[in-house]
């Protein structure tokens, strides 16, 4: 595991331009940790594999995974300027906020064009209150949050 990345599941380095960007996953948000779970089951059985399918609480993702706090003086800077241009840093202050209230999320390694489909269908049919794609140089909405808080 490189110096950049903060969990061994990721199979590439988790970050872009100093910031949170853990590209071929997709990310979904759920009401707690027992939907997380069952959205991670739901996955393998379609078809994910088993290693490429996480369920962490928002604890985790919120502290350890964005989180900047043992960020170097390079990597801080980086993120201000990524904020200044803002998508990433939109989404990881959503998900903090979620995390707030009790979420829990699922990662699903989907690095092929043809996962999208297979991904979204889990993910709504799970419940999931959000989902989003990293893909190199984009971050693909596949659910929009909802407009009511959940």
């Amino acid at each position: 595991m490189s110096n950049k990345q903060r969990w061994e599941f990721f199979k590439d380095s988790d970050t872009s331009f100093g910031v949170f960007y853990p590209e071929h996953y997709t990310l979904a948000a759920f009401r707690d940790r027992d939907s997380a779970d069952s959205a991670a089951k739901a996955a393998i059985e379609a078809g994910f594999e088993i290693e490429d399918v996480r369920a962490v609480d928002g604890q985790f993702l919120a502290d350890t995974l964005e989180s900047q706090r043992n960020a170097g003086f390079f990597d801080r800077l980086k993120a201000e300027i990524a904020d200044a241009v803002g998508t990433e840093t939109s989404y990881i202050e959503l998900d903090q906020e979620y995390a707030e209230r009790g979420a829990a999320f699922v990662f699903i390694y989907s690095p092929e064009d043809g996962d999208r489909e297979r991904v979204e269908k889990v993910l709504r049919a799970s419940g999931a209150i959000y989902a989003r794609t990293y893909r190199p140089l984009v971050i693909e909405s596949l659910i929009d949050e909802p407009p009511s808080e959940y």
